[in-house]
C-alpha cells in the first residue's frame, strides 16, 4: 500500500513540473478582464431589471 501511494506522489511531482503557469502579466490581464467583463453585465443586467420593473409596475398600475 505505501508503495502505490509513493508511486502516486512521485507521478504527481513529475506532472506538476510539466505544468506551464503563466506569466504575472498574464494573470494581470487576464484579471482586469474578468472585472470590466463583470462589471459590464451587472451594469446590462441591473439595467434591464429597473427597465422591466418600471414598465410592470407601469403596466399593472
Amino acid at each position: 500500500m505505501f508503495e502505490k501511494i509513493k508511486s502516486f506522489l512521485e507521478e504527481v511531482k513529475a506532472e506538476v513540473k510539466k505544468v506551464v503557469w503563466p506569466k504575472r502579466r498574464e494573470i494581470v490581464t487576464a484579471t482586469i478582464a474578468v472585472v470590466i467583463f463583470s462589471f459590464v453585465v451587472s451594469t446590462l443586467l441591473g439595467l434591464l431589471d429597473f427597465i422591466f420593473s418600471y414598465g410592470l409596475e407601469k403596466l399593472f398600475r
